[in-house]
């Protein structure tokens, strides 16, 4: 049987209380692997830390892996599913060693890579399994860039037909038989691009990225936006204290919701960074 049909969800513990900036030299300049690191994450026993890296071109991503040990934190090594396709926009199940990430690696009646699909891999307690792709809910479009929330809905970002702008956000609700994909409704999609998103756990709010929006800081912004029963309130920017004239994107919250993960990606490279979520100005609803 597909371990696709089989994920379930739970409760979400702490990880790491990290400040600052993830693989800073040392780590990465012992194994042969680009100084760009994205998207990192967390399994729920906070035991597995999984991040993207790719080269200058934002090309040849790939996805490593850090476990924690007795004496700390192991030197990343790339996951044995990756390198050989484009693979990125990584995000760990909430309560499961089980990644969802996107790649354009070919889906079955495919030779080559094509558009990015949304896959899924597990670690089987000994190994990670072979990674398969979520056909239900991928199309002939973009659908990437996903999170999971506790009840095993898949929020993503996809370029597929009848969208506002370049990319917009969907939810893939797991039913009776199988996901139900519908675009988010309320404010949250626009004529501008939205294109990565993560999802609380408990489905209370999303931070995902908008390209080019008046009320950013150029490039790709983070914004929060807040569940309004069946609707997304108006996205609020996070502000300076994230947000620059780069690229911001890749957010996930830590489990005790201290602190947000995200990647800023300057000029020369890109870098995952944390900051205190009571450090930025949001409005949070009463």
């Amino acid at each position: 049987m597909s371990f696709v049909s089989l994920l379930t969800v739970g409760c979400a513990e702490q990880v790491p209380d990290y400040s600052g900036r993830f693989f800073q030299g040392e780590p990465l300049s012992e194994i042969e692997v680009e100084a760009n690191e994205s998207w990192a994450t967390f399994n729920s026993e906070k035991t597995r830390l999984v991040f993207g890296t790719h080269n200058e071109s934002w090309t040849n991503h790939a996805l490593f892996e850090s476990v924690q040990t007795a004496s700390g934190w192991s030197s990343p090594t790339l996951l044995p599913f990756s390198g050989q396709f484009n693979d990125r926009g990584v995000r760990f199940y909430p309560a499961l060693d089980a990644l969802l990430f996107s790649s354009d690696r070919p889906v079955v009646g495919e030779s080559a890579p094509g558009d990015f699909n949304l896959w899924i891999a597990m670690h089987d307690g000994q190994e990670w399994m072979a990674p398969e792709a979520l056909t239900t809910v991928n199309t002939d479009a973009n659908d990437m860039h996903g999170s999971v929330s506790e009840t095993g809905s898949i929020y993503f970002a996809s370029d597929r037909e009848g969208g506002m702008g370049q990319f917009d956000l969907y939810r893939a609700k797991l039913g009776m038989d199988g996901y139900e994909v519908e675009a988010l409704s309320g404010e949250v999609n626009s004529t501008y691009s939205e294109s990565d998103v993560y999802v609380d756990g408990l489905e209370r709010y999303l931070i995902f990225s908008r390209a080019d929006d008046p009320m950013g800081m150029g490039g790709d912004d983070l914004f929060i936006s807040f569940r309004d029963g069946d609707d997304w309130s108006t996205p609020q920017h996070l502000g300076p204290e994230v947000n620059t004239e780069n690229l911001e994107y890749g957010a996930e919250v830590s489990r005790d919701g201290r602190l947000l993960y995200y990647t800023s990606h300057g000029a020369e490279k890109a870098d995952i960074l944390s900051v205190l979520i009571t450090s930025l100005q949001i409005e949070w609803p009463q």
